[in-house]
Order: structure tokens, then sequence, then C-alpha cells
């Protein structure tokens, strides 16, 4: 009885945080390729150009969580962040100075209505320009209410003691 009560609860939490969203087109959560390009579509452009935050949080589950993992000495640290979070800070900033991110290579893992995406990225401020940063993106990824959803993302910059190996980059 006990797991059953625990069985319901979770399967009702999890109801609860999937309501439709608004403002996404269907083609971009059709598939976990889809979904992973337009994130990257909403938040790219020139300079001057106001990203569509509203569309690129609709990529996310409610309650989604986004972070980074840093390098620093010999060790690492972790930076979480809210999707709505992520989207007030950064949406004004790549307005006002241009930003670019473009997919180098895409892995995806796949179990029924879950999946887990490997994106390798650059970026850059100005398109074409120089590269500024190259890194990874992990997605974990739901399929639900006909529609694919991002669960988590985080993300995490190549450096000099980490370089992205050439098999991500396909």
């Amino acid at each position: 009885m006990k797991n059953y009560l625990l069985t319901l609860a979770m399967v009702l939490g999890i109801s609860y945080t999937c309501p439709a969203q608004t403002k996404v087109p269907a083609a971009d959560v059709a598939s976990i390729e889809a979904i992973t390009a337009a994130g990257l579509r909403i938040i790219s452009g020139p300079k001057g150009q106001k990203r569509d935050m509203e569309q690129f949080k609709a990529l996310f589950l409610p309650n989604a969580q986004m972070g980074g993992v840093f390098s620093k000495g010999d060790s690492s640290f972790v930076r979480i962040t809210t999707v709505e979070q992520f989207a007030a800070r950064n949406g004004p900033f790549y307005e006002q100075n241009g930003f670019y991110e473009s997919q180098l290579g895409l892995r995806v893992e796949r179990f029924g209505n879950i999946a887990t995406a490997f994106q390798t990225y650059d970026t850059r401020y100005t398109q074409p320009g120089k590269v500024e940063a190259r890194g990874v993106n992990t997605y974990q990824l739901v399929y639900d209410k006909g529609r694919w959803w991002i669960a988590s993302l985080l993300f995490t910059p190549e450096t000099p003691q980490q370089p992205l190996p050439e098999k991500y980059l396909k």
C-alpha cells in the first residue's frame, strides 16, 4: 500500500508539473533534434535583436533547472538556476551584446519517453565571427502530451586542460 501511495503521489506530481505551455511551434518540440536546435536558435542573434525568452522557457518543463559546471584550478564548481532566472539574466545580455551558439555535434540516447542528449557547441558574438568558447550541453528530456520537453540542462565549457574530443565534434 505504501508503494502504491508513493507511486500515485509521483504520478500526480509529474502530471501537475506538465501543463500545456504556449508560444512554441509544434515543429520545435516534435523531436529531440528539433528541441535542442530550437533552444540554440532562440538565444542566437545579432546585437540589438530581442530574444523571445518566453518561447525559450516554453521548451522546458515547469520548474526545470539549468546549470553550468566550471573549472577552477584543479577542481570545479556548479551554478544551478531556474529557467526563468536564466532567461531574465541572459536575454538582455544576448540582445545588448549579440550572441550565437551553434551545434558542433549531437549524440542522443533514448529509452521510451525519456532521453539524454549530449550536444557540443561553440559561441560567438557576431556571425561570422571569432569563436569565443566551446563546450558541451547535456539535456535530460521527456516526451509527454505529444511533445518533447527539456527537464534539465547542464553545460560545461571546454578548457585547455579538458579540450573537446574529436569524436564529439561530429
